[in-house]
């Protein structure tokens, strides 16, 4: 009788963690599907926070690589990184200033869409690796210390952008 008492306490206690490992996991983080209003966000995002980083130039330009996102409790979590430069008619495709860096942008939706939450950087010199990480997944902060010296492969995504102005404004 004691055994089955015993059997039954740890049945008891076996399936009371279950179902709280099942409860909790609810409110874990979910990928998310970027659709097109996002991805505007994003842009305007990062437009917005360089607008006066290379206001000497004629025309500013951003190209961003996403690698992913997720949703924890209503909040949408991009993981990106960027290529802002500025450029000039006089001089046309040549590069006249420009950052790159990697971001984190948080989206929540309301009745009208999306809205910004919070658009955070790493911080710059000894701390960057560190930040990166508290602010990226580890899958998505590898994948950016890969990128990092290469601007993401964003140049020639920013080049046809470039040649699109280029060709308007000599018209």
């Amino acid at each position: 009788m004691k055994y089955l008492f015993n059997r039954c306490l740890i049945m008891i206690v076996f399936l009371t963690f279950s179902i709280l490992l099942i409860g909790c996991s609810n409110s874990t983080s979910s990928k998310v599907t970027i659709t097109k209003e996002m991805e505007q966000i994003v842009s305007d995002t990062i437009m917005e926070q360089n607008k006066d980083t290379l206001s000497v130039t004629d025309k500013q330009f951003e190209a961003h690589k996403i690698y992913g996102a997720d949703e924890k409790d209503g909040v949408i979590s991009i993981y990106i990184y960027t290529l802002y430069e500025g450029y000039n008619k006089s001089t046309g495709t040549e590069v006249q200033a420009g950052i790159s860096y990697p971001a984190r942008i948080k989206l929540a939706k309301d009745e009208n869409g999306y809205v910004l939450k919070e658009y955070k950087k790493p911080e710059e010199g000894g701390e960057f690796i560190d930040s990166l990480e508290d602010l990226f997944p580890s899958k998505y902060s590898k994948q950016v210390l890969k990128d990092k010296g290469n601007g993401a492969d964003l140049d020639e995504q920013m080049q046809k952008e470039v040649k699109k102005w280029l060709s308007k404004t000599n018209k």
